[in-house]
Parts: C-alpha cells; sequence; structure tokens
C-alpha cells in the first residue's frame, strides 16, 4: 500500500514538475500545466495513476485554503458597501444563464427536468481556477475581480442544493427535499452567524499565539483554522468554499491577515495542485477526440453564450464597459460543479446520452481554455474595446493594505526606534507604512496614529502587500542580525533600485549585510559617540559638513567593511 501510494506521489510531482515547467518557461499558466499533467498520468491518459479519496481531499483542503485568503481581501464592512454588486449580480448570473440554457435545451425537444439541470450545471464556472489565477495576477480587488467573486460566491452556494435536487430526483426521493433545502438554509444562517459571533476570539487567540515571537505557531493556527472550517462545513452540509471565505471575511478585520496569507502560501498552492490534477484525470478525451465537431461547437456556444450574458448583466448592474467585458472573459467557462452534474444526472439517466455527452466535452474542454482566458483577460478586453491596458486602477482598489500608497517609506520595525522615524516622517507628510509582528509594539504604534500592518518584513508577501514595488526607502530596525540580512535580500530580489538603510544594534556582522546589499548601515552602539562629536566639532567653529565629512573618515576606519557603501 505504502509503495502503491509512493510510486503514485513521485509520477505525480515529476509530470507536474514538468508541465507546470513548460507553461511557466513560456509565460502560460501553472494551472493549465497540472490540468494537462492530470489528463497525460490519469486513467483517460497513460493510466499511470488515478484519483483516489485521499488527494481529493487534499484538493479540497486546498480550495478551502485558497478561499481562506481571498476572504482576507473582503472584511464584512466592505462586503455590505458593495452589496448590490455582489449579491444581486452573483443571483442574476445563476438565474438567467441557467433559465436561457433551459429554454434553449426545452425548445430542442429536452424535458423540463433535463433542460434545467443543463441550465444549472452550465452556469457554474471554476472557483478554483478563477480565484487561483487572480490572485497570482493580483486582480482580486479590481472591479472585475469584485464582481467576479460576489458571482461565484453564489455559484458555491446554489452548488449545493443543484447536486441536491439531482440526487433526489434521481433517486425519487423528491419529498424529501423540502427539508434538505430548509436545513442547508439555516446551515448557513449558523455558520455565518457562529462566525460573526467569533471574530473577537479568534482575534483574541491570535493575538496569544503571535506573542511567542515564532512564525511556525501561526502558520499551524491558520491551517487548523481552515481544517476546522473544512470540518464543520462537511457536518452541517454547508458548500466549503462558502464557509473558508466566510470565516476569511473575519480573519480579515485582524491584524493578521497578511501574514497568514504568506504563510499559507506554499501548502495553499501545493494542495490546490493536487486538486487540479484530479480535474485533469476526470476529464474522458474519448469523447472530444470522437466527436470534434460537436465538442467544437458545444464549446464555442459555451463560451460565447455565458460571454454575453454575463457582459450584459455586468454593465446593467453598473460596471463599467471595461471590466464587464474582463468579467465576462474571466467566468466564460464551465467548472468542476459542472462536471458533477452532468456525471449525477447521467448515472440518474436523466440526461439524454448524445446531449450528456456532447455537455461533458465541452465542459472539460472550456476548463482547459479558462486559464488562458483569465491570465490574458486585460490584453483581449483592451484589444477588442481598443483601450489602453492598464496594470491597475486606482479606483478599482478596494482598501488595500497600503492603499495606492507610492514614493513612500517602509519602516521594517516599529519599536521606539521605528515609532520615532515615524514620527518625523508624518510631521513632515512624507508617506510611511510600517511593518511590525510584536503585538504589543504594533498596539503601542497604532495608538499613536501610525499605519502600521501586522507581519513579519522577511516575508515576500507581507512586503508585497506594504507596496514594496513603489517604495521610495526601506528602513530596516529589526533586532537580529540574521533576519538583517534576510530582509535586505528579500528587497533586493522585489526592488533592486531601492535604498535600504540599515540600523544594527552593534557593529558586529556588517560585512554580510553589506554583502547582502544594503545601502547605508547605521550601528546604534556608534550613534551615540559618534552624533556627540559632530556636535562637539560644531561647538568649536567646525561647519557641520566638515564636521561629518571628519566623523565618516573616523567611522569607515573602525568599520572599514562599509568603505563600498555609500555615504548619506
Amino acid at each position: 500500500m505504502l509503495h502503491h501510494f509512493l510510486a503514485d506521489a513521485v509520477i505525480l510531482i515529476f509530470a507536474s514538475l514538468a508541465f507546470v515547467a513548460l507553461f511557466t518557461k513560456f509565460r502560460l499558466s501553472s494551472i493549465a500545466g497540472y490540468l494537462v499533467a492530470g489528463s497525460v498520468v490519469g486513467p483517460y491518459g497513460l493510466h499511470l495513476v488515478s484519483a483516489n479519496e485521499g488527494t481529493r481531499f487534499l484538493g479540497e483542503l486546498g480550495i478551502a485554503a485558497l478561499m481562506f485568503v481571498i476572504g482576507f481581501e473582503f472584511s464584512w464592512p466592505r462586503i455590505v458597501a458593495a452589496r448590490r454588486l455582489v449579491f444581486v449580480l452573483g443571483t442574476l448570473q445563476v438565474v438567467v444563464t441557467a433559465l436561457l440554457v433551459a429554454g434553449v435545451a426545452l425548445l430542442a425537444g429536452l424535458s423540463l427536468t433535463a433542460s434545467l439541470i443543463l441550465g444549472f450545471a452550465l452556469a457554474h464556472s471554476s472557483s478554483a481556477i478563477v480565484h487561483k489565477q487572480l490572485l497570482d495576477q493580483d486582480e482580486v480587488t479590481t472591479s472585475h475581480g469584485i464582481a467576479t467573486t460576489g458571482i461565484l460566491l453564489f455559484q458555491d452556494l446554489a452548488a449545493l442544493p443543484v447536486l441536491l435536487l439531482v440526487g433526489a430526483v434521481a433517486s425519487g426521493a423528491e419529498e424529501d427535499l423540502a427539508g434538505l433545502m430548509l436545513r442547508l438554509g439555516a446551515a448557513v444562517l449558523v455558520f455565518t452567524g457562529a462566525a460573526l459571533f467569533a471574530r473577537k476570539t479568534i482575534g483574541r487567540i491570535f493575538d496569544w499565539i503571535a506573542r511567542t515571537g515564532s512564525n511556525e505557531p501561526l502558520m499551524l493556527a491558520g491551517l487548523a483554522l481552515v481544517a476546522g472550517v473544512a470540518f464543520l462545513a462537511e457536518l452541517i452540509g454547508l458548500s466549503l468554499a462558502v464557509a473558508a471565505f466566510i470565516v476569511g471575511m473575519v480573519v480579515a478585520e485582524s491584524n493578521y491577515r497578511h501574514h497568514l496569507a504568506d504563510e499559507l502560501r506554499p501548502l495553499r498552492d501545493i494542495f490546490l495542485g493536487l486538486f487540479f490534477l484530479t480535474i485533469g484525470m476526470s476529464v474522458d478525451w474519448s469523447i472530444v477526440l470522437t466527436e470534434p465537431a460537436a465538442t467544437a461547437g458545444a464549446v464555442a456556444i459555451l463560451v460565447l453564450v455565458k460571454l454575453a450574458i454575463i457582459f450584459a448583466l455586468a454593465r446593467f448592474s453598473g460596471i463599467a464597459t471595461n471590466a464587464a467585458l474582463q468579467t465576462a472573459l474571466v467566468l466564460a467557462h464551465s467548472g468542476e460543479i459542472s462536471l458533477l452534474i452532468l456525471t449525477q444526472a447521467i448515472g440518474g439517466g436523466l440526461l439524454p446520452e448524445v446531449v450528456a455527452q456532447t455537455a461533458l466535452a465541452g465542459t472539460a474542454v472550456s476548463i482547459f481554455l479558462a486559464p488562458f482566458l483569465i491570465q490574458f483577460n486585460r490584453r483581449i478586453s483592451a484589444e477588442v474595446l481598443s483601450t489602453p491596458q492598464l496594470v491597475a486602477e486606482p479606483d478599482d482598489i478596494i482598501d488595500g493594505s497600503a492603499g495606492d500608497l507610492r514614493d513612500h517609506v517602509i519602516l521594517a520595525g516599529c519599536g521606539p526606534v521605528g515609532r520615532l522615524v515615524g514620527t518625523v516622517l508624518k510631521a513632515s507628510g512624507i508617506p510611511y507604512i510600517a511593518i511590525e509582528r510584536d503585538v504589543d509594539r504594533l498596539r503601542i504604534a497604532h495608538r499613536e496614529g501610525h499605519q502600521v500592518i501586522f507581519g513579519d518584513a522577511t516575508r515576500r508577501g507581507v512586503l508585497e502587500a506594504a507596496n514594496i514595488d513603489t517604495a521610495a526607502v526601506v528602513v530596516a530596525l529589526l533586532n537580529s542580525q540574521p533576519r538583517l540580512e534576510q530582509l535586505v535580500r528579500q528587497v533586493r530580489q522585489l526592488n533592486p533600485a531601492v535604498p535600504v538603510l540599515v540600523s544594527t544594534r552593534d557593529n558586529r556582522g556588517l560585512a554580510s549585510i553589506a554583502k547582502a546589499g544594503a545601502t547605508y548601515i547605521f550601528p546604534e552602539n556608534l550613534a551615540a559617540g559618534l552624533g556627540l562629536a559632530v556636535q562637539t566639532f560644531v561647538a568649536l567653529g567646525v561647519s557641520p559638513e566638515e564636521a561629518l565629512a571628519r566623523v565618516r573618515a573616523i567611522r569607515l576606519r573602525l568599520n572599514p567593511e562599509l568603505r563600498a557603501l555609500r555615504t548619506i
């Protein structure tokens, strides 16, 4: 058993490595690489491995982690502020798409039951693919990202009732359907109420864990929360994606969202990779190869019809033309829920064989097209509408961690020295944002009115949340020499041109920090003496410029490893 599991793991890892590396080399979506890898080694490809309950479970956990992180971008106040966009547009997309497809199917001669099943199946898109791709492209909080998230949330909410309905009709248990729907509605209300009630408790727990000063307990706490949400959602029959999103919104109101997002990213990506592999394994390509013309027609109709419907509804909801088209492009495909609904309907004999197989083939191909439509949504929209391709519009961003800060100072550490620097910057009208992982220091900084976020400044995701790419200066104020070196290297990777000013406790280990790429290093143990020396020279009638030059010369004699650094 163990040998079989290890063999499957080795095959999946090497297949993923090969195809993901190939796709990313050509700047294509890594998701497409996972899907192709799964289809090649899966039961409908080379038949080297098959999806099992273990990989499916880990894949579902990956979706939970993804939706948990997506929820960080949407706190309750933000959802309420965008309620018309999120709730109305989401409902309209599911209902209008399902009814329109069902109407066409009725005209084509299908029964009412079969038509409705087909309509609701094709109304869905892939939440996992869309959310992962938008997160990677930093488009979650743009206008089309918010609209897309609202629509997908309602698709996930609608998925479980539809699956219950199909299962009940297939088994002849329609009389139990009302009770199932009632329990489902109660589950959503209970879970949401419990999440809102527990948000202060969750905050206190994370406060207590953060005081340990270690990253591992916070990562384990985040993972425990995701796993607990998954278990509770399964227990009460709620959509896992919706449950994780609700809890993510609760955590979004705390100081820990950026840090948790960065900590969970590796595990999230591994689990999601497994999920995309299982989707690739589930696609029966013999259907596509047997009826290529019918499949191509089904894909074209599916993509174009969903594109037109979503674009029209987005414009009706007041979204700008460019964002409406991008929303439509991102969602113009079917998803894994579509495959589940169609497979369940086929098993219950609720769809004619020809229609079911054509719909399955079209859905499968559209899933493989989805990463490309999402990846190039801006470019396609710009070409179609003949408008400039924008990286991001300031008005599209909803309350990011550093907002639209540009040419600002990043303070990596907000202790007494960091707060003093922040006070001077604030008094001078210079924009800044501080990063602090000590809870007590964070609270003091908040009380004093500093703009500060919780996180480990050596982490890539936290630096990105502070807009490292547009920063004018980084001031490093960490207490640990290895962490200072790590921070400087990380900053140099993300923004090679930004000046990095480093404050150290003493003059030990300066050479390694200088080698990492520091612009200027200021040992605190020399600060008082050298500062007094400057003032002494000035009191003796030496000009300030000459006094500074003399002190710098002495400082370089004390620390010759700093000769290559820029003088300030």
